[in-house]
Formats: structure tokens, C-alpha cells, sequence
């Protein structure tokens, strides 16, 4: 692949990447539109890139795509949390919607970090390398928070199922 010409390197990491690029960014802003075109901002970044010469990752367009959201985040106010915004919103399947928002307020209870890291495993469909280049993190600290991560997330959402039964 480091041989091949800048177009077909880019064809390449295009193919293989846009669709969890896509939805990497749709998790974040919520809108499909704008998540196509911040998707586009990213791959338009990956085109100049390769045609410098430079060979790029999955990884790399997970980090450039975390800061075409920062920059996006800059230029439009601030609204509810991102992590909200992967429930399911169809009225059709009230137990499929009354599950997400269980699991949104599992999450939501959990720190930061050990939040992060179960959105990029599970949603964002990250590996351990990708999210350790996303975060700065090594590999084997994120494995070690992921684990730790699920440990809090069972607690969390056990304790919010029985929080929801006796409500009723």
C-alpha cells in the first residue's frame, strides 16, 4: 500500500473507513446531513494529506474527525450531551426506546473517562489501538479501562433497572 500511488491509497482508506467515520461524527451531532458533511471535512483533510504524500490510518481519521467535531462544537452553541443522542427516538418500540434511555442513564452516571472509552468501544466500534491513538492513551491502559469500564457500567445499570422498577 506505501507504494501505491496518493489516489488509490486515499480510494483505499476511504473505502474501508467513511462508513465508520460517518458514524462516529452522526453519534456526535445527531443530524445526518451534517454528519455527511463533517465526515466530507475529514476526508477532505485525508485527500490533502495523501496527495503530500503522507500514509494515513483509520486511527488518524478518528483523531482528525475528533477535531473537525471540536471545531464544528466552536462555531455552533453548545446543546445537550452527545452521548444522548445514540438512544433510540422511535415512539414505535416503546421497550427498544425505554431501554436506551436506560443505558443513556447508565451511562450518563459513569465518569468521563470510563464513559468514553464503552462510546468508542461499543458505539463508535473503535479497537483498542484506534481508541488509544484517539485519546492519547496507550492500548493496554484502555484495555484496562475498558475493563474497568464494564465492571461500573453492570453496576450502573442494575442500579438504574431497579431504580426504574420500584418507580412503578
Amino acid at each position: 500500500m506505501g507504494n501505491d500511488p496518493p489516489e488509490q491509497r486515499f480510494t483505499d482508506l476511504y473505502r474501508a473507513s467513511y462508513g465508520r467515520v460517518l458514524r462516529f461524527v452522526a453519534r456526535r451531532v445527531g443530524d445526518d446531513a451534517e454528519a455527511e458533511d463533517l465526515a466530507a471535512e475529514v476526508f477532505k483533510i485525508a485527500w490533502g494529506r495523501t496527495t503530500r504524500g503522507e500514509v494515513l490510518s483509520p486511527a488518524w481519521l478518528f483523531v482528525t474527525a475528533r477535531h473537525v467535531l471540536s471545531n464544528h462544537r466552536r462555531s455552533v452553541r453548545r446543546g445537550d450531551s452527545a452521548y444522548r443522542r445514540f438512544a433510540v427516538t422511535s415512539s414505535a418500540d416503546e421497550p427498544a426506546a425505554a431501554t436506551a434511555d436506560l443505558v443513556a442513564e447508565a451511562l450518563a452516571r459513569l465518569p468521563e473517562a470510563q464513559r468514553d472509552v464503552l462510546i468508542h468501544r461499543y458505539w463508535d466500534d473503535l479497537g483498542a489501538s484506534e481508541i488509544a491513538a484517539l485519546t492519547g492513551l496507550s492500548a493496554s491502559t484502555v484495555w484496562v479501562r475498558l475493563h474497568r469500564a464494564r465492571q461500573a457500567f453492570k453496576r450502573s445499570f442494575k442500579a438504574v433497572t431497579e431504580v426504574g422498577h420500584d418507580r412503578r
